[in-house]
C-alpha cells in the first residue's frame, strides 16, 4: 500500500485559533495582563506582518496559561494559512513582548 503525502489544508482567512507560548517565560505574566479580547497585536505569519485583534483568550485544559493559552485572532486582511503554522504575535507597543503561535486545526 502505498502512502500519498499530505498536503496542507491551505486557506487564506482573516481569523485563525492558535496556540501560544510566551516567548520570554519572564513575561508570561505580563502578556496575559495585556493580551485581552479588543487588543491590537502586530502578527508576523510568512512573508506577511499583519495587525490582528485579539477575539478571545482561553487556557487549554488544564495547562497554567503561563505555560500556553488559546487564542482567537482577527487578522486586520487574509492570509494564506494551514494548521500547524507557526508564527510570531509582538505587542503594538513593546517589541520585547512576544509569544510564538502554531494555527490550530480548521473546525469542522
Amino acid at each position: 500500500m502505498s502512502h500519498s503525502p499530505r498536503i496542507p489544508d491551505a486557506r487564506e482567512v482573516d481569523r485563525i485559533e492558535a496556540l501560544v507560548t510566551v516567548n520570554d517565560p519572564a513575561k508570561a505574566d505580563t502578556f496575559l495582563l495585556e493580551c485581552l479580547p479588543g487588543t491590537t497585536w502586530r502578527v508576523q505569519i510568512r512573508t506577511a506582518d499583519v495587525w490582528a485583534t485579539i477575539r478571545d483568550r482561553t487556557p487549554l485544559g488544564s495547562f497554567d496559561e503561563r505555560v500556553c493559552t488559546c487564542l482567537s485572532l482577527r487578522l486586520a486582511r487574509p492570509v494564506p494559512v494551514e494548521p500547524g503554522l507557526r508564527f510570531q504575535i509582538i505587542a503594538e507597543d513593546d517589541e520585547s513582548l512576544s509569544a510564538s503561535g502554531l494555527v490550530r486545526p480548521w473546525a469542522v
